[in-house]
């Protein structure tokens, strides 16, 4: 047994020995192909530039001969090309000389031709437009001749309606001048109810009476004159009084207000109202310190009852 296991250790140093004696001689051998590669490889790497510059050489002769050729070839091509198109230039030169002269023959044909249709055509016109001149003159006679007659009655028209606008015109002057008078008259009753005021004011001192003229009927109480009924107008005025002091009165057309006086503290006429029948606001007067009118306000209404602007008057 011990035997075959000194053996077995015996054979199996010497495969060992055997490899690496097998392996040092592999490299060996590897070094001398990887030297003699090397050795052939820079040969070869040497010789690279001189193979390249045949190889340019050898391709820039095929080149240029090539060139050579095509060169040759396109002188050539063009030589012929310049003779086809001399040729067609010829031909078609020909040709058109050949069509010119045919279209002068037609077009000399055809100006001839025309030149008769022109004759043709101005004798029918000429005829026409006589005609059409004569028939354009009837038709422009009767429609000058209507357009007069409209004219007339247009102007009839006009002068009807001028004469109506004037005529409204007038009746709006009139009815103004109507309106100025009646609103001076008022103006001249309310100065005459103020100055009777103010005379029997001191004419009835400490009394209470009744005085009845032919014009006014006047009531006096604590020494003034409260109360005027207008004979003729059926107007009564009443008078109201502060401290003494004329203050206001209030003019009345049976129960219907017709016109408000005010004064300052010293009893003078400042401020005048005049209503219309609808119990609005007609006019306003403003007093100066002699009691003259200085301006009057004419109120107006639109449809819906409302006040527009005054209308201003300084005298």
């Amino acid at each position: 047994m011990e035997i075959g296991l000194t053996h077995i250790l015996l054979a199996a140093i010497g495969m060992g020995i055997l490899v690496i004696i097998i392996q040092v001689v592999i490299f060996n051998k590897l070094k001398q192909i990887q030297a003699q590669t090397s050795q052939q490889l820079a040969k070869t790497i040497e010789g690279i530039p001189s193979m390249v510059q045949d190889l340019i050489h050898s391709g820039v002769e095929e080149i240029t001969s090539t060139q050579q050729n095509h060169q040759n070839k396109n002188q050539q091509s063009l030589k012929a090309v310049n003779q086809l198109v001399t040729a067609n230039i010829q031909a078609a030169q020909t040709d058109n000389t050949k069509m010119h002269s045919q279209l002068q023959q037609e077009l000399s044909q055809v100006a001839i031709a025309l030149q008769n249709r022109l004759q043709q055509l101005q004798e029918h016109l000429s005829t026409q437009s006589t005609g059409l001149h004569k028939q354009t003159n009837a038709n422009l006679t009767a429609d000058l001749q209507h357009t007069a007659s409209h004219l007339d009655i247009a102007i009839k028209r006009s002068q009807t309606e001028l004469g109506k606008e004037a005529n409204n015109l007038l009746f709006t002057h009139k009815q103004q001048q109507l309106s100025n008078l009646e609103t001076l008259s008022s103006l001249i009753q309310n100065l005459r109810v103020q100055n009777l005021v103010e005379l029997t004011n001191e004419l009835a001192q400490h009394t209470e009476l009744k005085v009845d003229t032919s014009d006014f009927v006047k009531h006096l109480g604590e020494c003034k004159v409260v109360k005027i009924e207008d004979k003729h107008t059926g107007q009564m005025t009443q008078v109201y009084y502060e401290n003494g002091i004329k203050h206001s009165s209030d003019t009345l057309q049976g129960e219907q207000l017709k016109y408000q006086m005010f004064y300052d503290l010293e009893g003078k006429l400042v401020k005048g109202i005049e209503y219309g029948d609808d119990q609005q606001v007609s006019f306003e007067y403003l007093y100066d310190d002699a009691g003259e009118i200085s301006q009057r306000l004419e109120y107006v209404y639109d449809a819906n009852g409302k006040q527009t602007d005054p209308i201003k008057k300084v005298y």
